[in-house]
């Protein structure tokens, strides 16, 4: 009898020791998809305006037609457009796991030490 109600404490405290690491996470999930969602409007503004140079060797290619293909570098607009989507990926995807992180970081120490003051 004096075994198990030593090990019901333990569990007890494991169990709030667990769902303070799970909403550690949960606020870490939040923080980062936020900020990967932000990020990832902000490059899409900023693509918008990168592929008008996309946009207007097309349109300089097409209203030129065969005369102007040697002056349109379609092929090189198009690569230097898809190399900055993917650079603005990988930026939003990095400031979501550094966000995530801090998040999860900051929100497990504040958790704890909530813990801490309330015991």
């Amino acid at each position: 009898m004096a075994q198990q109600t030593r090990t019901e404490p333990q569990v007890t405290a494991l169990l709030a020791w667990l769902r303070r690491v799970a909403l550690s996470l949960l606020f870490a999930l939040a923080a980062g998809l936020i900020v990967f969602i932000v990020a990832r409007g902000i490059s899409g503004a900023l693509l918008f305006i990168e592929h008008q140079e996309l946009l207007r060797s097309a349109t300089a290619a097409l209203r030129n037609g065969i005369e102007g293909l040697p002056t349109a570098d379609l092929h090189a607009a198009r690569l230097r457009a898809e190399q900055s989507a993917e650079m603005h990926m990988r930026i939003g995807l990095i400031l979501a796991f550094v966000t995530a992180a801090l998040a999860a970081a900051g929100g497990y120490l504040w958790l704890e030490q909530r813990a801490a003051r309330d015991a």
